[in-house]
Parts: C-alpha cells; structure tokens; sequence
C-alpha cells in the first residue's frame, strides 16, 4: 500500500483522513504546517501528498510549488483538501501543480475514490522508458498562422485518434509556448511543464529530466504542456527542442504536435521534421490570407507538398467563404471541413473532454478520426493490427463502408 503524507494544521481533519485511509493499508504520516510538511516529504518520500491551503508558514499553494520544483516529486500526486471552495481558489490549487481539489468537509468514500485514482494514475510513470528504444517516430505538426481556427483542438482529437486506432505511445506536445492550452483541454494539471527545463543546457537533457514533465492521460496519450506563465517560456531554445525531439522520437511512435502562429525558429525546426503538415484554417479572408502565406513558405522551404493536410473549420455559423473560392485562391485543395458545433466543441473545451473520446459516433469525431488514420504511418495503415482496437474496427466500417 501507499505512503501517504497528509500536511494540515487542523488535527480533526488529521484523524479524519488517518480513519478514512488508514483501513484501506495506507501508511500515513502527518505535518502540522506547510515547512514542516516540505521537510517530512524529502525525509520519507511519500508515494502521495494531501495538503491543505491555509496553514501557518506557508501555504499549500507554495508547498505544492516547492514539491514540483523538486524532481524528485514531480509525479508525486497531490490533492488539496480544504474548506476554500471558490473556484479561483481551485484554479490556483491545479496551477500550483495539484492534480486533484477536495473541499472539507469531505465524504470519506469520495476520499477513497478520489485516492486510489491518483495512485493509479501515478503506478502508469514507474516503467522507465528504455533507454535502448530506436523508434522513428511519425511527427504530425498542426500549424495556422491566425489564432481562433481550432488548430488546439484538433491536435488534441488527433492525439486521441491515433492511440486509439493503434495502441502505440503517442504524445501530444504543445509548443505553442506563449499561450498553450493542451493541458486544459484534456483537464490536466500544469504541475509539470517545459518551462522546468530552462535550468538546463540542451545537452544536460535525457529522458529521466523529460519523463519529469511529461504527463499521462487516462485515454492512453502522454502530453507535454506549455508553460504556465508566457515569461517561462523566454529561456528555452530551438536546441533545447532539438535535443527533446530527438529523444523523443525514439520513445513515441506518433508525436503530434501543436506549433505557434508564427515561422520563428522553433517552428521552423519542427516543421522541418515533420512527416505530416495538417494546416487548419477557417472560412474567412484573414485565415485564408494566412495560409496562403504559410503554403508559399512551404514551397520555398522546399517541403513535399503532398505531406500537406489542409483542414478547413467551419467556426462560424453562416456567410463564410465557399470552398472553391478558397481552394481556387490557395491552389491546394480542401482535405476535410468540419461543421459548425458549438454545443460539442465548446463542451470538450470548458470540460477539458476531447470530443473523439466522448462522442465518438458524432460525424466531427468520426472526421477526426478517419484523418488520424489516413495521417498515420503506411505500415499500420495497410497491415491490419494483430489486436485492431474498437476505433480501428469502427474506422475500417466507416471507410470500407
């Protein structure tokens, strides 16, 4: 069973927590205040925190930020349990790096749930990554000059597509550093981000440090979110990217990816690595303007543009462009339109529930995932899977079909 550190200055909630959890064959140690609770974390290494808000020298909110400094706790799950109940009190909690917010008075079986939940989250982060592991793998960058068009969301439903069509390590990176909203859009915590890399040089990076910021989803992609203030962001260099990419290629079969709005170096970089371009743009002059720009640089940039996916977001309701128009003034045709569903994606957005994992039998989703599939590798394209996953089995129905 687990080690378990609870740090709260109220002895009630102390025993509460002790009785609740105690039964279940957790050992449990206690801290009265936020130094002291710091201390006792790196003397016995807890397997998970509870950590309440306002105690005496310091609060949960800066324990929490101290714990996620420290390598040594950076998968460590953490709940806050307090009585603050306020949303903002909540927001500061998941941005200080908890992954879980409890309000006292608390109902012991949602206690029990909400722990073992965590544990388990945490037992996925024990395989190490092999060292030895040679995979190429497949870079998928979704890119779009102009902001508003959707490109977050569908970088996010491709990373659900694609480990749900092929079971194979997937991640999700967002580089979008300034402003990146992965980690909220599949209701992640930003305990971890790239920014926990600026103390070091591009060469002092190897897969334990990146294992340290990379986080796993429940649906079976592991993902990297942005920093959480765009000031983070300010030391971390294309080499830095460089180096990451190419540890990262050797771990993960398909590594999506969401770019910046822009051509600056880390875009550049990333681009020239990428085996699919999915360009996604809106029915509107300013997007198409700005593909037209990010297509011709393409060209002078020498890429193949048969690796180009041109995706076109219906975001808006009625009097946009018609596609032949756009497609007559960009010379690319149009690859796939997603309709207009505010109901669905702004959903998936305030819940942080992608869409292609809780409507899968919307026609979004199942767009989504038939362009997962036709940008996945030829090898698992045209050899069926010993083992072919529901989303491949509805996919093939689909297509075939």
């Amino acid at each position: 069973m687990a080690r378990i550190l609870v740090i709260d200055d109220d002895t009630i909630f102390q025993k509460m927590i002790g009785h609740t959890l105690t039964p279940l064959g957790h050992e449990l140690s206690y801290a009265n205040d936020g130094l002291l609770g710091l201390t006792q974390a790196n003397a016995i290494n807890p397997d998970m925190v509870i950590c309440d808000v306002m105690m005496p020298n310091m609060d949960g909110y800066e324990v929490v930020r101290r714990l996620r400094r420290n390598q040594k706790f950076a998968q460590t799950p953490i709940l806050m349990l307090t009585a603050q109940s306020e949303l903002d009190e909540k927001l500061a909690g998941f941005e200080a790096g908890a992954d879980d917010y409890m309000t006292k008075p608390f109902a012991p079986p949602e206690l029990v749930a909400r722990t073992g939940t965590l544990l388990r989250k945490v037992e996925a982060f024990k395989k190490p990554f092999d060292e030895q592991s040679e995979r190429n793998g497949h870079i998928i960058s979704v890119h779009s000059l102009r902001g508003g068009t959707g490109s977050s969301t569908v970088a996010v439903n491709l990373g659900v597509g694609i480990s749900g069509l092929w079971a194979k390590p997937t991640i999700v990176l967002d580089l979008v550093l300034t402003a990146g909203q992965i980690a909220l859009m599949v209701n992640g915590t930003l305990r971890r981000t790239w920014a926990d890399l600026t103390h070091l040089k591009p060469d002092e990076i190897d897969m334990q440090e990146l294992q340290s910021i990379i986080n796993r989803h429940d649906l079976g992609f592991d993902y990297i979110a942005a920093p959480t203030f765009p000031p983070e962001a300010e030391l971390l260099t294309v080499d830095h990217f460089t180096r990451c990419m190419n540890l990262l290629r050797k771990q993960y079969d398909y590594l999506i990816i969401d770019l910046p709005h822009d051509f600056k170096e880390i875009s550049y970089s990333t681009l020239d690595l990428a085996n699919q371009i999915v360009i996604v743009i809106a029915p509107e002059m300013a997007s198409v303007r700005a593909a037209a720009a990010a297509i011709e640089t393409y060209k002078k940039l020498g890429y193949d543009l048969d690796k180009i996916t041109l995706v076109m977001n219906w975001i808006f309701e009625r009097n946009g462009l018609a596609r032949k128009n756009i497609e007559s003034a960009l010379h690319h045709s149009i690859d796939l339109i997603l309709p207009f569903v505010p109901n669905i994606t702004i959903e998936a957005i305030n819940f942080g529930q992608p869409f292609l994992a809780t409507k899968p039998g919307e026609p979004i989703s199942e767009m989504l995932e038939n362009l997962a599939f036709g940008l996945s590798k030829e090898d698992d394209r045209t050899v069926p899977p010993v083992n072919p996953t529901k989303a491949w089995q509805r996919t093939m129905k689909r297509l075939k079909g």
